[in-house]
């Protein structure tokens, strides 16, 4: 056996998942596929998608799965179906109640995305996404609060707050598409007006509706998010899917040129061509399904493959090698028009702006760091004082800092310096 069929043989699995998976998700007959379940069900669970096998399963008559397995992973999309359209109702309801107090928001990803599929309660989502206008920022926060949201608030340089609640699970509050960094050096300083050209839709739904973004808008946000993770850290298999559906399903309102220009100034037009074939290769898509997709199925999908085997979901399993990875990265986009001076001078005020809020909380937030304030307001300017000069401190003495701001290639691990080899296969650098 070569080597060629000994990578096939290790990413079987991965192929099968994604043939299932797939099939799951667009409510079709997967066919009378040999799987090895062993392999297949605990990769299902890791990429958060056995709802979806569960949906392949019941469709498909000819899929040869053993009973207690297949009551199993029935009872698994019950469970996550009845928890996602419980949680999707109230997160309806809670835009309905922004609306009301006049806060507008756009649904990025999640909920907007799930539509396409067949069974979009059995598409899981961790969190939601909503993208407001600047202007509306502290309002938005102060009316989640004070309905129960715990709100850690953005940094300078960062896109969104994170809001988290029992009922509502984790909201990520957007005033921009991108982080500063990526947006700037990544994406080549594309701006919103760049980025979001089109009039915004509105989806009607038996509990509500919802605003997103125009088709095309969209598709772009969706692939760039998926860029982003992919460099930082790791795709998903449902990563994927989203794509996949959101692009053939609307195939007849997107701008297919805008996309692909779009893909090609910024240099992930590979990428996107590797995930697209290979859901046509294994996931029952068509070329047609993507207008403007490359001809033949692009070499680099196994090096995909591996790459997503190797890190589990989102690179979970090797976080801090694909990070300094990511970080490099950045260090070689930005050293195209400068000097390494130029380039440490960048990342130190991109770093200081950063963290201009976490060096001088407020006094809520102080006292959640350093309970003793709660005690005795004579401790605040105490605890601040000594706040502000710890914080910088401990961020001097961390690997983080290392990581984001390198001096050379050479200085990352084999595991890191593995995936800017992808990123050149991929034709990204």
């Amino acid at each position: 056996m070569n080597m060629t069929e000994t990578g096939n043989q290790m990413q079987r699995p991965l192929q099968d998942l994604l043939r299932v998976a797939a099939a799951g998700a667009r409510g079709t007959d997967c066919g009378a596929l040999n799987v090895d379940w062993q392999s297949l069900v605990p990769l299902a669970a890791e990429q958060g998608i056995t709802g979806l096998v569960a949906c392949a399963v019941l469709k498909s008559p000819r899929l040869a799965c053993p009973d207690p397995l297949k009551q199993y992973l029935i009872s698994a999309m019950r469970t996550e179906a009845s928890v996602q359209l419980i949680r999707q109702q109230r997160i309806l309801h809670l835009l309905a109640e922004m609306k009301q107090e006049g806060i507008e928001t756009k649904l990025l990803k999640g909920y907007a995305v799930g539509r396409h599929y067949a069974h979009p309660e059995c598409r899981g989502s961790v969190d939601t996404d909503l993208l407001i206008d600047i202007r509306a920022e502290k309002k938005a926060i102060r009316f989640l609060e004070e309905r129960g949201f715990r709100v850690s608030p953005r940094a300078a340089t960062s896109q969104h707050a994170v809001c988290q609640h029992k009922k509502y699970g984790m909201v990520e509050l957007h005033v921009a598409p991108y982080a500063e960094l990526i947006r700037e050096i990544w994406f080549q300083g594309l701006n919103a007006e760049t980025l979001i050209q089109e009039a915004c839709v509105t989806v009607e739904t038996p509990d509500g509706s919802y605003t997103s973004l125009g088709y095309t808008d969209h598709l772009i946000f969706l692939t760039l998010h998926m860029a982003k993770h992919f460099i930082l850290s790791g795709l998903t298999v449902r990563m994927m899917l989203d794509i996949a559906l959101f692009f053939s399903c609307d195939k007849e309102r997107i701008d297919s040129k805008r996309f692909w220009d779009t893909m090609n100034r910024l240099g992930y037009a590979q990428l996107v061509n590797c995930i697209l074939w290979a859901v046509i290769l294994y996931g029952g898509f068509r070329t047609d399904d993507f207008p403007g997709c490359a001809g033949e199925a692009p070499e680099q999908i196994p090096l995909i493959f591996d790459d997503l085997l190797e890190g589990g979901y989102m690179g979970a399993r090797k976080e801090k090698e694909r990070y300094a990875g990511g970080m490099e990265y950045n260090r070689q986009l930005l050293m195209k028009n400068r000097t390494a001076a130029g380039y440490r001078l960048y990342m130190w005020g991109w770093k200081i702006k950063g963290g201009m809020k976490s060096m001088f909380p407020s006094r809520k937030t102080l006292a959640e760091m350093y309970p003793l304030v709660k005690k005795s307001d004579l401790l605040t300017p105490v605890m601040r004082v000594y706040h502000m000069f710890a914080f910088p401190i401990r961020k001097l003495c961390s690997d983080l800092l290392k990581q984001e701001i390198r001096s050379n290639e050479s200085a990352i691990s084999p595991e890191s310096r593995k995936r800017l080899e992808l990123f050149r296969e991929l034709k990204m650098l």
